[in-house]
């Protein structure tokens, strides 16, 4: 899902390089094995010659509590701009000047729990989190397009203090959705490919203004990397 939105957004002018490090399922032994796979994910990036690099797995990070190690092992091999999804995200929530959160994720109670402390530990408030209760990947990429939309929507509903709407996980189909959610709520719309993409795009230097995606996609900022 994640190289058909990604592609989705930005077309054909600038390549992706994907690298799975094959989370099937959303617990420790999963993480543990993406951790190790990441040297060599690594190296397929430098292999295709990226120009930046970000690190997926947001629940990976929510469960380590920090996104430093990974993020700093990748530039230590890479030598160029790396994040975490949950990086890039973040500077996307900076960007809009958003504090308090409303979370819509596919994740179970669990990992809600785990990413409300995460956010937290960030200087973020979580003024709802609602979740799909799913813990296998595939099945997080099956999900029809109205349920992000109607997840988003009911995250919203409950938190009526919340300046954004935060919708982690790349394998969750809502990019195509942003737009609808940021008209029913009225509140700005981050998820992770889309803020992968302005994350990227902007420690590039291409600083276009993508509509239909929400308003991050809109804003003209550039990251530091």
């Amino acid at each position: 899902m994640i190289v058909n939105e990604f592609q989705h957004i930005v077309g054909d002018d600038v390549l992706m390089i994907y690298s799975s490090l094959h989370i099937e399922r959303l617990q420790q032994a999963d993480f543990d094995r993406a951790i190790a796979k990441l040297d060599e994910a690594v190296g397929h990036m430098i292999e295709g010659e990226a120009q930046s690099i970000i690190v997926g797995g947001g629940p990976v990070v929510a469960a380590l509590g920090s996104d430093a190690a990974v993020v700093d092992r990748t530039r230590q091999l890479s030598g160029v701009p790396s994040i975490s999804t949950t990086g890039a995200m973040l500077a996307g929530m900076q960007r809009l000047g958003a504090k308090a959160l409303g979370v819509a994720t596919p994740y179970t109670d669990e990992r809600n729990a785990l990413l409300r402390d995460y956010l937290e530990a960030q200087g973020y408030s979580v003024a709802s989190a609602r979740g799909l209760g799913l813990t296998r990947a595939v099945d997080i990429a099956r999900l029809p397009f109205d349920a992000t939309y109607r997840l988003a929507c009911e995250a919203a509903e409950a938190a009526s203090a919340a300046d954004a709407i935060y919708m982690p996980c790349a394998r969750m189909p809502v990019v195509r959705n942003i737009e609808r959610i940021e008209a029913a709520s009225r509140l700005p719309v981050v998820t992770s490919t889309q803020s992968m993409v302005w994350w990227g795009l902007r420690t590039l230097g291409i600083d276009d203004h993508i509509p239909g995606f929400g308003r991050l996609l809109r804003s003209g900022a550039a990251v530091s990397a």
